[in-house]
């Protein structure tokens, strides 16, 4: 819970510059966790990572729901499997 904390004000604190792309964009989640747990794992003797740096580097697009998609997801329920074949 802990290290959910901290990655969690780590990427809160990360400043995402505006782009002129097509996508609004978000911080890849788990690489932040993979950072900071480097970050806090980090012995004395080698130098500390920059973790906004890097977390900064890692985004991904945040994809809006098409307006006025014409099309719309044929969702279908699965159907039930029978163990008959168990049985025998």
């Amino acid at each position: 819970m802990i290290m959910y904390n901290f990655a969690e004000m780590m990427t809160s604190h990360v400043v995402i510059s505006k782009m002129d792309k097509r996508h609004s964009y978000q911080v890849n989640f788990t690489v932040a966790v993979h950072v900071c747990r480097h970050f806090l794992r980090s012995w004395d003797d080698e130098p500390l990572p920059d973790v906004e740096a890097l977390i900064r580097k890692n985004i991904l697009p945040i994809r809006p729901i098409r307006p006025g998609q014409k099309n719309t997801r044929k969702i279908r329920s699965k159907s039930v499997v029978s163990f008959v074949y168990r049985v025998a």
